[in-house]
């Protein structure tokens, strides 16, 4: 009898594998995309820190002047030095964020816009999709309102 319980084998059986593999590649299926939208968030988050300094000269231009102008009157550029940025452009009290056609997955070559709201507090920034039809959910967080 004691050399029966010791003859019985110890580990996993066949199905009990394949199940666990099974429910790996269904957390696996979940996790990717969600993962990919995450990179793509972030690196739009890195477009809207480039436009904050076109954001920043455009207010205290507006505070000095009362209104706003062309780049070059402002005294502003639109140069992005980045991966995701292709070009930054201003008209109007709008920055338009153009990105890049590569490496952004959805979002690659669309474009999203900060417009400038102004009352008698000041300027007031708002974030929103722009021509290119950026997906909402690869808007940063506060470009999702």
């Amino acid at each position: 009898m004691k050399n029966m319980k010791q003859a019985r084998q110890q580990g996993f059986t066949l199905i009990e594998l394949m199940i666990v593999i099974a429910i790996v590649g269904i957390l696996s299926a979940v996790a990717l995309p969600a993962y990919q939208d995450y990179t793509v968030r972030a690196k739009l988050s890195e477009a809207l820190t480039l436009a904050g300094a076109m954001k920043t000269g455009a207010t205290e231009y507006y505070y000095s002047e009362g209104d706003f102008a062309s780049l070059t009157s402002m005294g502003l550029t639109s140069v992005a030095n980045s991966d995701v940025v292709s070009s930054l452009d201003f008209a109007a009290g709008i920055i338009t964020i153009n990105l890049s056609a590569g490496g952004l997955g959805g979002a690659n070559g669309t474009s999203f816009e900060l417009s400038a709201i102004t009352n008698a507090q000041g300027v007031r920034w708002s974030c929103r999709q722009g021509s290119g039809d950026t997906e909402v959910k690869f808007l940063p967080s506060n470009c999702r309102g």
